[in-house]
């Protein structure tokens, strides 16, 4: 069966605004496999980027067309025809009156661009808000979105500029969106830009990859994320919870071992262990599949992961759990990752926002179902977006497709 196809339209605005991280959100789709993943961009130098990875790129370079003034008028004409019964809501204004006819036509450029190499089923494109400034990312985001619309490709809008301040026109083109925050969610919301059903907030490593911020940890995550979730295979849609062993902590181990069965959510658990420690001729590995034999049994998808690199896949999970407090815990609490320090007799005690300390592991399962409820089944991915859009497009009945038959 032919894979559906996933097209993103990068400009060189939000490529630089993002400090070319972008890149590691569609290496990030590509990496599933279950479709096809290709760029566009009118930058050369961006194209240039995905030249080494078997991500297709496409230069899509536009051409200015020389037009006389008598075109100019024309198109004036046939702009207010085609918006002339459009009023502004609860009035009766017609929006082409409220239009500064001299500026439109005076800044009336035409543009003609090549016919896009493929036919998207969805178009990926940073929405446009007020850091994209340059006339060729706006005639290349239009054109992309007009030649998506033609090809009957579901939109994705991708927050990258801040949303806010009734920037409403140019991020009314998409069909879905992908924001930052809940406040963003709530704007695109109450402009009836979208339905609930239609906006997502992204989780905090997908905003970093929109983001002007640089981080040294992420940028390096980043370079073995695609390879990390190869190798750590998760069941779909689960929580990760990390545990770092300790082996002075058995006891404690155990117990949130045990806890765990009590969630109500799937979680996939990955139990992490130092492959240089080892106690009376076991390997820690070794170690922990006999001691907790039972308890491991008892979950149904549990990872031992003693693979170098620990940092890496901590930043992978959602949810640290730990028996003490170490080198986890400040840095899973600082990543925005609610982290649990399960210690016997230990104080009970928030010590920051993702931070908590709580002796008893059975209390601490109210704790991370509220968090995963008020946090984490609110976030999507992209590529859970995706995912969602084309197995709603392939479910559809004609009738009840997004763009008709």
């Amino acid at each position: 069966m032919k894979k559906p196809q996933v097209l993103f339209a990068i400009g060189e605005v939000e490529w630089k605004y993002t400090y070319g991280k972008l890149r590691h959100l569609v290496s990030m789709a590509a990496a599933t496999g279950q479709w096809e993943v290709s760029v566009a961009s009118h930058s050369k130098e961006i194209c240039a980027a995905f030249s080494d990875s078997p991500i297709k790129s496409f230069h899509l370079e536009e051409e200015v067309v020389r037009h006389l003034p008598e075109h100019a008028i024309s198109m004036t004409d046939l702009m207010i025809r085609l918006i002339q019964d459009i009023d502004f809501p609860g009035s009766r204004l017609p929006l082409w009156k409220t239009i500064a006819m001299d500026d439109y036509m005076g800044c009336l450029s035409l543009h003609k661009r090549p016919p896009l190499p493929i036919r998207p089923d969805v178009l990926v494109y940073p929405l446009i808000g007020i850091d994209n400034t340059t006339a060729d990312s706006s005639h290349f985001y239009g054109g992309m979105a007009l030649e998506a619309k033609k090809a009957a490709a579901t939109v994705i809008g991708v927050e990258i500029s801040p949303l806010g301040n009734r920037q409403t026109f140019a991020a009314s083109l998409a069909d879905y969106y992908a924001v930052k925050s809940e406040f963003s969610r709530s704007f695109v919301e109450s402009q009836e830009l979208a339905s609930p059903g239609q906006s997502f907030i992204l989780p905090p490593e997908e905003v970093y990859l929109l983001s002007c911020r640089q981080d040294s940890v992420l940028d390096e995550y980043f370079q073995q994320a695609v390879a990390l979730k190869a190798k750590i295979r998760m069941l779909g849609g689960s929580t990760v919870i990390f545990i770092p062993h300790n082996v002075a902590f058995i006891y404690e181990t155990r117990e949130i071992l045990k806890a765990l069965k009590l969630l109500k959510y799937p979680v996939a658990v990955v139990l992490n262990v130092d492959p240089n420690v080892a106690r009376h001729s076991l390997k820690e590995k070794e170690m922990v599949e006999k001691v907790y034999r039972k308890e491991l049994a008892d979950l149904p998808c549990v990872i031992i992961n003693e693979e170098p690199g620990w940092l890496w896949t901590l930043l992978y999970g959602d949810i640290v759990w730990g028996a003490a407090c170490s080198v986890y815990a400040e840095i899973s609490s600082f990543y925005d990752k609610l982290t649990i320090i399960s210690q016997r007799f230990g104080q009970k005690a928030w010590v920051g926002e993702h931070l908590v300390m709580e002796p008893e592991p059975e209390r601490a399962i109210p704790m991370i179902e509220s968090w995963i409820e008020r946090r984490l089944l609110r976030r999507k991915s992209l590529n859970g977006i995706i995912s969602h859009i084309l197995t709603t497009s392939r479910d559809a009945k004609p009738e009840a497709a997004h763009y008709g038959s």
